[in-house]
């Protein structure tokens, strides 16, 4: 049996590969050198490595004596390593910048990145970045309230 997760992500993930968020038409290619964390990753770009913030998206941090955030920061973590090997090739969309990091929507393979992890309850929405995803918030909520009412990843509280 199809999980109604895997209907949403193949809906929400063709609709932002259509429409991925307001960006340059042509994305960027990279090798994924490292996962720092559940939303940050290092991109090697013709030699260079830049810093890559997931936009849109938020996952939890990891907090010294906080063993339950830590598990699923860990969690985060192993699902993006797992979505993103390291040596792989991607294409993202560079659309804009935070604390000296390039906030980017990443694909690999077709697969909208940011969204997948949404998607999977491995991420949630992150209000503070709404500004650089006006195309694609919408399909974001929808994403963190399906996870949310399936208790998958982060809210299976």
């Amino acid at each position: 049996m199809i999980k109604p997760y895997l209907i949403l992500t193949c809906i929400l993930g063709f609709t932002l590969a259509i429409l991925p968020f307001r960006v340059s038409a042509n994305p960027l290619s990279a090798v994924v050198s490292s996962i720092v964390d559940g939303d940050t990753i290092t991109l090697n770009q013709g030699g260079r490595a830049i810093r890559v913030q997931l936009a849109c998206i938020n996952t939890p941090d990891w907090i010294n004596g906080q063993p339950e955030q830590n598990t699923q920061s860990q969690a985060s973590k192993d699902r993006l390593t797992a979505l993103l090997p390291v040596g792989s090739s991607v294409q993202y969309y560079d659309v804009g910048r935070v604390s000296g990091r390039v906030l980017a929507v990443v694909f690999n393979q077709n697969q909208n990145i940011n969204l997948q992890m949404v998607v999977e309850g491995q991420a949630r929405l992150h209000p503070s970045y709404a500004r650089t995803c006006t195309n694609s918030a919408d399909a974001l909520a929808l994403a963190e309230r399906n996870a949310q009412s399936q208790r998958l990843g982060l809210w299976n509280r």
